[in-house]
């Protein structure tokens, strides 16, 4: 019984979360897209990311973590490498991608990772799964620790398009 209980709670957790992750999605298009090119690109001080930038690591970060996600289905264990942000922004090149297309780019997969999200099998939450070089955790951690990361991102854009 206490299986049960614990893995309708975590089928509950993943379609809260998938439901969040696609009202983020939803709200921020607009907003994104109100925001003028020229702008977006521009580069608050030489160490900090611009606005696209922040974009695109969010979509580097979907990228990443749909990878896990889909991995973490079809193994009794996951192991998978670090993501090296900074690196995957630099060589991206978000600050010359054009606006629109990265920030449909965003919304769209992060819709699709919500949709993923909200299928999950609930006795794969479980699934041991370590990002070198931390701690080994759950999938359900993954998930949940995703939105959480989505959630920060979109709170630093926020105080940034406001003060704009």
């Amino acid at each position: 019984m206490t299986l049960i209980v614990a893995l309708g709670e975590c089928m509950c957790e993943a379609a809260r979360i998938a439901d969040e992750i696609t009202r983020l999605a939803d709200n921020w298009h607009d907003l994104l897209l109100s925001v003028p090119a020229a702008t977006a690109h521009e580069k608050p001080s030489p160490e900090r990311w611009s606005i696209s930038e922040v974009v695109g690591h969010l979509v580097d970060s979907a990228c990443n973590n749909h990878q896990r996600f889909v991995r973490a289905l079809s193994v009794d264990t996951l192991e998978f490498p670090h993501y090296e942000q900074n690196h995957w922004v630099s060589v991206a090149h978000y600050r010359n991608c054009d606006w629109g297309s990265l920030v449909r780019l965003w919304c769209e997969y992060n819709r699709m990772l919500a949709g993923l999200i909200g299928k999950i099998p609930p006795d794969r939450f479980d699934v041991p799964c370590t990002i070198t070089p931390y701690d080994t955790c759950t999938l359900g951690f993954l998930i949940s620790d995703y939105l959480q990361h989505l959630q920060h991102h979109l709170d630093i854009l926020d105080s940034r398009i406001t003060s704009d």
